[in-house]
């Protein structure tokens, strides 16, 4: 007695690659979609620590507090937007300023991929919270949006006049 064999024919595997070839061809826009917007979120949230983080620091130290826009990590600019990177520091001299008497309390790289973040009038350069964890600004936006083309809802970080921030999704305005 023979026995019959065993294996695919070619026909069965051209079917069985042609089903994978259409369910990726499907699936990987969906995927790449989830990655972006996983990366919106855990950008938000990196930011929305930061205020946390100040605004806690205020009201231990019974100081300002401030988050600003940093490049270098020691220093606030003017320049730019908030993607470049921001630190948090004490703000016992000259506000919005690292000067000689400021702790830099956390250091924040910039983003490495295209999403911008970008403040309001009331936060276009920094957020300081006073020793009762208010905002001295009044409150602002901060608005996160993904690179374009990429089809992700941005969010916006809301600072409130009382200091609370929170993250709203999708955001008030939309991105470009």
């Amino acid at each position: 007695m023979t026995r019959p064999e065993r294996g695919f024919t070619l026909i069965e595997l051209m079917v069985t690659i042609a089903v994978l070839a259409i369910l990726a061809g499907i699936a990987l826009p969906n995927f790449q979609q989830m990655i972006v917007s996983t990366r919106m979120t855990s950008q938000a949230n990196d930011f929305l620590s930061a205020l946390q983080l100040a605004r806690s620091e205020a009201v231990k130290r019974g100081t300002r507090v401030s988050v600003c826009k940093s490049a270098n990590g020691a220093a606030c600019t003017a320049a730019g937007a908030w993607e470049q990177g921001w630190i948090v520091f004490t703000d016992t001299g000259v506000e919005g300023t690292v000067d000689g008497t400021d702790v830099v309390l956390a250091v924040t790289g910039a983003f490495r991929e295209g999403s911008t973040l970008e403040g309001d009038a009331n936060a276009v350069n920094r957020v300081t919270y006073t020793a009762s964890g208010m905002s001295s600004l009044g409150g602002g936006v901060v608005s996160l949006c993904p690179a374009s083309g990429s089809g992700t809802v941005g969010r916006d970080i809301q600072i409130a006049p009382s200091g609370r921030a929170r993250i709203q999704n999708p955001p008030a305005a939309a991105c470009e």
